[in-house]
């Protein structure tokens, strides 16, 4: 099982905060972590720490083989070219090691916009990424849905080799992953997110309820605050479902000796 690391971007003790994720991200790196997660949409909203994706595009200069990813776009709050645009910058400074993640949630209070009333977030959000997709492989790329449509568009970066990044989805309903995967197919993973015992394996078993067999090939990511790592790691061995990946949350840019801490979980 690989061990991973999510964190806000807010350095401690003094460290510059440039210096602080190059330091951290060559560490987790040397330690054998498997992957780095920034904070989702849902978390900016409310942290004052620095923003998720230009954190991790300072991380992504830093390191060269961690998987790096973004654990939680509300989609439906983007512009689908602009966000394309972002993600596929990010990945070219990773070198084509970015995940996306997407969290098909409601928006919270304090991201809603006054001047754009969102019915169905979750239908905007596949939308929108069907055009991010588009965008993304096409040379002239054309699409063609419910809340956006172009046709002819020419969209540059495009992430490395012209693919789609990785794509995880934050825990969710039935009805949403059931939309996810009707428009899109499975998810490449799926994200139990500050989620305990319980609520994992009862999103797990969503996950196979609704995609059968295919479920087989999501990869799943258990994602817990640092404090709580010991007991999940334990926990891991008497789940009833399957457990790819366990990640460790901090509230900070972790010290090397938080990342070794962690890495002694393997």
């Amino acid at each position: 099982m690989d061990l991973g690391i999510a964190c806000s971007f807010r350095a401690t003790g003094g460290e510059s905060l440039g210096a602080a994720i190059a330091r951290a991200g060559a560490t987790a790196e040397q330690a054998g972590l498997a992957s780095w997660w920034a904070g989702g949409d849902r978390e900016a909203a409310t942290d004052r720490a620095h923003d998720p994706s230009l954190g991790l595009q300072r991380l992504a200069r830093a390191t060269s083989g961690i998987r790096l990813g973004l654990s939680g776009d509300l989609l439906s709050l983007h512009s689908a070219a602009v966000r394309a645009k972002q993600i596929a910058s990010i990945d070219w400074f990773a070198g084509g090691r970015l995940e996306l993640g997407l969290d098909l949630g409601a928006p919270p209070a304090e991201l809603a916009d006054p001047f754009r009333d969102v019915d169905d977030h979750v239908g905007r959000a596949l939308d929108n990424l069907g055009a991010m997709r588009a965008l993304w492989t096409e040379r002239r790329a054309s699409y063609d849905g419910e809340h956006v449509s172009f046709t002819g568009a020419i969209a540059l970066p495009k992430p490395v080799g012209e693919r789609v990044p990785a794509t995880h989805l934050r825990a969710t309903s039935a009805d949403a992953l059931d939309r996810y995967a009707a428009a899109h197919g499975a998810p490449a993973g799926w994200l139990a997110w500050q989620a305990g015992r319980d609520d994992l394996i009862a999103s797990i078993e969503v996950l196979g309820k609704v995609l059968g067999d295919a479920a087989d090939g999501v990869r799943r990511t258990w994602c817990v605050p640092v404090a709580d790592l010991p007991a999940a790691r334990e926990a891991i061995a008497s789940l009833p479902v399957r457990v790819d990946e366990l990640v460790a949350d901090l509230d900070h840019l972790p010290t090397d000796e938080e990342i070794a801490a962690i890495a002694a979980f393997a």
